[in-house]
């Protein structure tokens, strides 16, 4: 008699995309980050993405999300069908590299 297993793996990342630093954030000589949470859809799409927090408030976060948008994953299977990952976080850094 044979038995079920289940079989899962976790989404691994294909393509990451790096976020445009703002050009005012640039000239101002500011740097930064964005915490965001996300899930990843049967596709490999992330959705559903959050910002946590942002250190200045708010100078980053629509080039980050935007960044984390474009990501594309090879999505998480479970007994050989693709199903969404949640609760996923990420922390991207703006930093001018001086």
């Amino acid at each position: 008699m044979s038995q079920a297993r289940k079989v899962a793996t976790d989404a691994t990342p294909i393509a990451r995309f790096a976020p445009r630093y703002p050009a005012s954030a640039a000239r101002g000589g500011i740097e930064g980050w964005v915490s965001m949470s996300f899930d990843i859809s049967p596709t490999g799409k992330t959705i559903n993405i959050k910002v946590i927090d942002s250190v200045p408030d708010g100078v980053f976060d629509h080039q980050a999300q935007q960044a984390l948008s474009k990501w594309i994953y090879k999505p998480r299977i479970v007994n050989g069908e693709a199903v969404i990952q949640s609760g996923l976080e990420v922390r991207l850094d703006f930093n001018l590299g001086k």
